[in-house]
């Protein structure tokens, strides 16, 4: 019996060898085999599909299961509606999540390159808003060189291209340095409308030199024509006292001043852009001052009171009003005591109502 067991078991994996020799068998089991593995990955794709969804929704198992047979075989996906990219893409995402997981596990300390400072990020951006025409070379060699900040040109261009609204463009200077650049010689003049107390509108002429941010001249008017404003310009420069450059918007009125009046008195004539108020900002300034310390505090009766009341509120703010501008001195500050007899500890004070006693001035009293 043990030679019959045997002999049986001799005969069994002799045919199991002969059958794996022969070509046709090993062909046969294999389309077999295909075809299953086809069926299992139509299977789950089937499954994805059944899902009431423009795109098919599968299972992390599902995908894995597909990307396997991917890449036993990629004749076993080509039934699928699955594109390789998409198997590629699983693939891609599976190494960063593995990766992710691995750095995570190894250590808690940080790697890389360190973050940059909050602080010097915010003086990279405020480097660039002053200077629009700086690029990252040089304002890294800014950093390097007078602030003792070593960084990168391309830590710089990385923080200007990812900074809130972008990077200002190259426009050439701006306003408010050209105005700067030429303040000895450069005054504005423009319009303020205001109302007597029938309702009837009044316009108020005002001139403003930059330099110390004098108010020259201050009229008003019930009716402004180009005529009227010339005959103030005169009299605002009656000798040659006339500015090198004159600053106003487009107002009809001032066509025939800029034209003829102004270029009669060697008044260069710079006007600003259309609906761009800010672009003469001192002069639009002063007139939200006007109205916030004279026009809001009074009712004109006519417009000889309110010239009367412009007259003195000139002398005022150029004699006794501070101006940050000139570092909290009025535009032309009369002369202070400066008595030697006076002590601290006798100190007095007079006081100059103004306007009525809309506002007051102080001096030391001798």
């Amino acid at each position: 019996m043990l030679l019959l067991g045997v002999g049986v078991a001799c005969w069994t994996v002799g045919l199991f060898m002969g059958l794996l020799l022969s070509r046709r068998w090993r062909r046969q089991h294999f389309i077999i085999a295909t075809c299953r593995l086809q069926l299992i990955a139509l299977r789950n794709e089937n499954r994805g599909f059944r899902h009431k969804r423009k795109r098919p929704q599968l299972s992390h198992r599902q995908k894995w299961l597909l990307a396997l047979l991917h890449w036993l075989s990629p004749t076993l996906t080509r039934y699928t509606s699955f594109s390789p990219r998409t198997l590629v893409a699983w693939h891609r995402h599976y190494v960063r999540r593995y990766w992710w997981l691995i750095s995570r596990l190894r250590s808690t300390k940080k790697t890389g390159r360190p973050r940059l400072a909050a602080s010097i990020r915010q003086i990279i951006i405020d480097i660039k808003h002053d200077n629009p025409e700086y690029g990252s070379q040089r304002i890294a060699s800014i950093l390097a060189h007078q602030l003792g900040q070593t960084v990168s040109q391309t830590t710089v261009r990385n923080v200007l291209k990812h900074m809130k609204g972008g990077p200002p463009t190259k426009g050439g200077q701006q306003w408010k340095t050209f105005i700067d650049n030429h303040r000895e010689c450069m005054a504005s003049m423009d319009f303020k409308v205001t109302f007597d107390w029938k309702a009837r509108p009044l316009f108020i002429l005002s001139l403003m030199d930059h330099h110390r941010r004098q108010l020259i001249h201050c009229r008003a008017t019930y009716h402004p024509t180009s005529a009227w404003v010339a005959q103030q310009m005169r009299e605002a420069f009656p000798f040659d006292e006339a500015p090198k450059m004159m600053l106003t918007d487009n107002d009809s009125i001032f066509l025939p001043v800029i034209r003829q009046t102004l270029p009669a008195m060697g008044v260069a004539v710079m006007r600003t852009a259309i609906k761009c108020p800010q672009q003469n900002g001192i002069i639009e300034r002063f007139n939200r001052t006007l109205t916030d310390e004279l026009l809001n505090a009074v009712i004109p009766i006519n417009e000889q009171h309110l010239n009367r009341l412009l007259r003195e509120f000139k002398q005022f703010y150029n004699t006794a009003r501070p101006h940050r501008a000139n570092g909290g001195e009025a535009p032309a500050p009369l002369d202070a005591c400066n008595d030697e007899r006076f002590e601290q500890s006798s100190r007095r004070i007079e006081s100059t109502a103004w306007l009525g006693g809309l506002h007051h001035s102080y001096r030391q009293a001798v």
